[in-house]
């Protein structure tokens, strides 16, 4: 079986599955990361200029951007896309003892991300669609309110987006390549140098990479495996 087909087959499922007992939300695009520190969703397409006009804090961020920075910045920043790309995983969640897995299908095209989630035994969670302005959440009634599809796009964005253009929507905060034990490191910094989030890649290519991602304020791990 084709990738395409099982690509095409998994979003037939999901749509099948949630047509009975689902409820479409429209969803807020900025989201808190911690005290005094907020992301709001980048535009598409992912390889838009980040905005001329800046935030105190953005500029300031850039300003405080450490010359001796890995060399694989220019790489990582090269990292945008000129077409679709489609991308199964298995995505692990855990929340202090709390622990949750599902399948998801990311598909990220010029002007459009979409992403949807199944259950490990196959029932549909959710489809996220985000057109650069817009966020509908699409979501099984069994996920109930705690389920916040602006937070999942949000992470998904810090893991993959370029530096220069999350630094763009950040307000509080940013985001730069740091030396680590892993073959990439990216971090989330306050404006007082608070580790906020820290981001493990096991390759220089992150969109097919497995991903370890780590929130200790929120006591929250995200780990990415790609299928």
């Amino acid at each position: 079986m084709t990738a395409a087909v099982t690509r095409l087959l998994l979003l037939a499922t999901v749509l099948v599955g949630l047509s009975g007992c689902s409820q479409l939300l429209y969803r807020q695009t900025c989201v808190a990361l911690a005290k005094d520190v907020s992301y709001c969703l980048a535009p598409l397409p992912l390889n838009q200029a980040a905005p001329k006009g800046q935030t105190s804090d953005t500029k300031a961020a850039k300003d405080a951007k450490q010359p001796d920075e890995p060399q694989g910045s220019d790489s990582v920043q090269a990292q945008t896309l000129e077409q679709t790309l489609s991308l199964s995983q298995q995505v692990r969640l855990q929340r202090g003892e709390q622990s949750h897995e599902l399948i998801s299908q990311l598909e990220l095209q010029p002007q459009q991300m979409t992403v949807v989630g199944l259950a490990p035994l196959g029932q549909a969670l959710f489809t996220l669609i985000y057109d650069g302005h817009t966020l509908t959440s699409e979501q099984s009634v069994l996920l109930g309110n705690e389920f916040k599809a602006e937070y999942l796009l949000a992470l998904l964005q810090l893991i993959y987006w370029p530096e220069e253009k999350l630094n763009a929507y950040l307000d509080g905060a940013r985001v730069k390549l740091e030396d680590c034990a892993a073959v990439l490191c990216r971090v989330l910094l306050s404006n007082d140098n608070r580790e906020l989030i820290r981001i493990s890649y096991s390759s220089p290519d992150i969109w097919h990479a497995e991903v370890a991602m780590n929130m200790p304020q929120a006591d929250l791990k995200l780990n990415i495996k790609p299928l």
